[in-house]
């Protein structure tokens, strides 16, 4: 009998010994667990940041350097298109137009556009030529139309029958009811009634200005 308690308590023990072994290990493997879970999370979490940071700012870097080459882009063109439109103005301008014969620099009517109507009519509106003052184009004719017997036509003014630009293709003409004269060369050519004109180009008189 007593042989079987001793038995019975030494197995009791020798259970309770295994248990709070076995609880042990848990408690060693659940500290040994945290740690690297904790570290585990970190280290991706970190290795995640460091992986996406320099992908992200790649990807703002790259979109700065879009932006700058559209923005140059941009200006060239715009440069492009500013130096086109010098390119295609006139290089004479309305102020570089002498005054003769009452015309002056905003007084032109531009007739130089191909298919233009390039005709001044003599005293159909009165003592005067219409339109008196006329802006053309080298290589351009002009046509005189009225009674030149009336009033016949000549180069300058009364004052001075040389003013102008040299070698002017207008010549006096004083018969028939048109006349045409074209113009080779650019420059100012003032023109006048010897009947009613005086002085430097006042009545009737005008000007053509040839432009190049």
């Amino acid at each position: 009998m007593a042989l079987s308690r001793r038995a019975s308590h030494s197995a009791n023990f020798t259970a309770l010994l295994a248990l709070a072994f076995a609880c042990l290990r848990c408690s060693s493997d659940a500290a040994d667990s945290g740690p690297n879970s904790s570290a585990g999370s970190t280290a991706h979490a970190g290795a995640h940041a460091a992986a996406g940071a320099p992908a992200d700012g790649g990807a703002g870097t790259g979109g700065g350097d879009e932006g700058g080459a559209s923005g140059a882009a941009d200006g060239a063109q715009a440069g492009a298109s500013s130096g086109a439109a010098g390119q295609g103005g006139s290089a004479e301008q309305p102020a570089d137009i002498p005054t003769f014969n009452g015309c002056t620099s905003t007084d032109y009517e531009d007739r130089s556009a191909p298919g233009a109507a390039r005709i001044i009519e003599i005293a159909a509106q009165g003592l005067s030529f219409t339109p008196p003052c006329l802006l053309i184009q080298v290589g351009q004719t002009v046509r005189f139309e009225g009674s030149l017997s009336s009033h016949p036509l000549a180069p300058g003014n009364p004052d001075h029958p040389d003013a102008g630009s040299a070698d002017s293709p207008i010549h006096e003409t004083n018969s028939g009811q048109s006349v045409e004269f074209t113009f080779p060369n650019s420059g100012t050519f003032p023109y006048y009634c010897e009947l009613h004109a005086f002085g430097d180009g006042q009545g009737m008189a005008g000007v053509v200005h040839v432009k190049p």
